[in-house]
């Protein structure tokens, strides 16, 4: 869809398209959507929360090279390049020393590593969960933890283990906690199950009632209930959470050419079953070229709207 230069476009909270009338910025069911469409927002981690929170350290230090692992101890000090000394503590890991105070390179070097094992810390004891926002950030905090960790006598070639937490490398080849690994594998797995309605948790549930009920809010009951009983019958969740539904597509080019309404099924069963027609003929005609993601959830929608035809005939 086209968006001229000279059209307005907003957010639509409700169904997370944009839309050409403000009006259409206001949330239906402010209850509702605090309870089922809030956690839609990708949260981010309150960095100067963490920050505040000491860090869990070892109770005292020790190396094992044989188990490549490391437990750090506040009031430890670590000797890197440059004859700097890196200082761990609750707050932080801090940087002294240095035989060149001009040596600007050597202090950021230095500097680079005190940062990276301050993060590698509250990481392994559970108070940070992201290292980094960018592969540049990644990067840089990749580097950081093998060069200190190279100081601390730590191979970060292979699984390493500090203050009890194991990491590896990913298949980005950063640095990952065997905790974050294996909260991602649940999310990964939460994500597929969200992508149905049969086996969605609550609150995707929840979702999927709220925009549902945004598209059907002025239509007919008959079409309301075929679209409970076809949720039933396909297990198909035609909202899921990272795609861009057809249903939702359509309403926002018939947002756009009419200044604001995307009520796309109408007010009787007629206008129902053509705009159901009507999305059925998207799929199997789309605008553009379709990634092999997007290719599955359209089959599934394919298998969502014929049900719901049927179901209103």
């Amino acid at each position: 869809m086209e968006i001229s230069n000279n059209q307005s476009w907003y957010i639509n909270p409700n169904t997370r398209q944009l839309t050409s009338n403000v009006k259409n910025t206001v949330i239906k069911d402010r209850e509702a959507f605090n309870g089922s469409m809030q956690n839609l927002l990708n949260p981010v981690e309150d960095l100067v929360q963490v920050l505040k929170t000491p860090i869990k350290l070892a109770e005292r230090s020790s190396l094992n090279r044989q188990g490549n692992s490391v437990d750090i101890a506040s009031g430890s000090r670590i000797a890197v390049n440059d004859g700097y000394i890196l200082t761990v503590k609750p707050q932080g890991v801090e940087v002294s020393g240095g035989d060149n105070p001009y040596d600007t390179q050597a202090y950021l070097k230095a500097q680079k590593m005190a940062d990276s094992l301050a993060t590698l810390l509250r990481n392994a004891c559970g108070n940070m969960h992201t290292v980094a926002y960018s592969q540049e950030e990644y990067a840089r905090w990749n580097e950081g933890v093998s060069d200190v960790m190279g100081y601390l006598g730590i191979d970060a070639s292979k699984d390493f283990t500090v203050n009890g937490m194991k990491y590896s490398r990913n298949g980005n080849g950063w640095y990952e906690s065997q905790a974050d690994s294996e909260a991602k594998s649940a999310y990964e797995m939460l994500k597929a199950n969200n992508r149905t309605y049969t086996y969605a948790d609550e609150r995707t549930r929840n979702q999927i009632a709220y925009i549902s009920n945004y598209y059907l809010e002025n239509t007919t009951e008959s079409l309301k209930a075929a679209w409970q009983k076809t949720l039933e019958e396909t297990g198909v969740n035609p909202f899921p959470q990272g795609f861009s539904s057809t249903l939702s597509q359509l309403a926002m080019e018939q947002d756009f050419a009419t200044g604001g309404n995307d009520d796309i099924f109408g007010s009787d069963l007629e206008s129902s079953i053509a705009a159901v027609k009507k999305i059925i003929e998207r799929l199997e005609n789309p605008l553009g070229a379709v990634t092999e993601k997007n290719a599955e959830f359209m089959e599934d929608e394919k298998t969502f709207y014929t049900a719901l035809l049927n179901n209103l005939a």
